[in-house]
């Protein structure tokens, strides 16, 4: 029986403090959010602001259209700000494990076509004001076929058992991602394809640690997504799917975004079951691979 000066242990619950090295990993996610988000959010809010002060206080003297153009900037610097914190929730939910995907019956080429389509659209709106903005503006073209085995063009469609929300989650963010980084425009292109069972030296061509070793024993299917751009540096291809990697450069510098698109896209594919990589020449484009297990 213990006294009345004697201590009795208690064991305390495991939490952050007895895992050091979870600890430092999350003060250096804050840290990394902190210094990222602090340009990023600054930006479209001062965007806002400046744009709301002056409809206020120049109101009377402004006219109709300049108000228009006003608060469709303001609209723009809004929608700049859903995205960043949609990334900023879905990046912390897929790296807890809250999110789930559903696997259904899922028409790949259908799903390519619906994002093709919206990026059509969505630079079709806002065409005009860009041809006003530039003297060369940019045109892109885009296409997507489907390959058998023997890599021929084929009409039969495959169908796997994916989530179709979040995979076209996905082609959108790779979509995105080569229409913005080729700043001449192109032609950007979609291939679909079976990758059959393989031995080990034939994906000598992969780059180092990436994960396909499913793909040895199982039939995958592949999609790829091509562009004309201003391509990656060797250096920056490993990196490019961790959180808020921006690739530095002269010619990425006035692209937007926190660098969270491929994070997200890999943590979406891994759940899959599959892998994500990617291939460039800078100057000569990038092509992003997508591998999935056909289940």
């Amino acid at each position: 029986m213990a006294g009345q000066d004697e201590q009795v242990y208690e064991p305390q619950k495991p939490g952050i403090a007895a895992n050091p090295k979870a600890y430092r990993e999350i003060e250096l996610f804050k840290t990394e959010v902190l210094a990222t988000m602090s340009h990023e959010l600054r930006s479209p809010l001062a965007a806002i602001k400046g744009y709301a002060a002056t409809l206020l206080r120049h109101e009377q003297r402004i006219s109709r259209a300049e108000r228009h153009e006003f608060l469709l900037a303001i609209n723009e610097a809004s929608d700049r700000l859903e995205v960043i914190i949609n990334h900023l929730l879905e990046v912390a939910q897929l790296e807890t494990g809250a999110i789930k995907i559903e696997r259904v019956p899922l028409n790949l080429a259908f799903l390519v076509r619906e994002a093709i389509f919206a990026a059509e659209e969505h630079l079709e709106n806002h065409q005009a004001e860009q041809d006003l903005q530039s003297d060369q503006p940019k045109h892109f073209s885009f296409t997507m076929h489907i390959e058998d085995e023997q890599g021929q063009q084929t009409s039969v469609e495959p169908i796997i058992q994916a989530d179709g929300m979040r995979l076209r989650e996905v082609i959108d963010n790779l979509l995105e991602n080569a229409i913005n980084y080729s700043p001449a425009g192109g032609a950007i292109e979609v291939v679909i394809r079976p990758i059959l069972p393989r031995s080990p030296r034939d994906n000598d061509y992969l780059q180092e640690g990436t994960s396909i070793q499913s793909a040895l024993q199982q039939n995958m299917i592949e999609i790829t997504v091509s562009d004309r751009g201003i391509g990656i540096p060797l250096e920056h291809l490993r990196a490019i799917f961790a959180r808020f990697h921006r690739v530095d450069t002269r010619l990425t510098r006035e692209i937007n975004g926190p660098g969270l698109g491929l994070a997200i896209c890999k943590h979406i594919i891994e759940l899959h079951n599959g892998s994500i990589w990617a291939e460039s020449e800078p100057g000569q484009g990038s092509t992003f691979h997508i591998w999935l297990p056909v289940e």
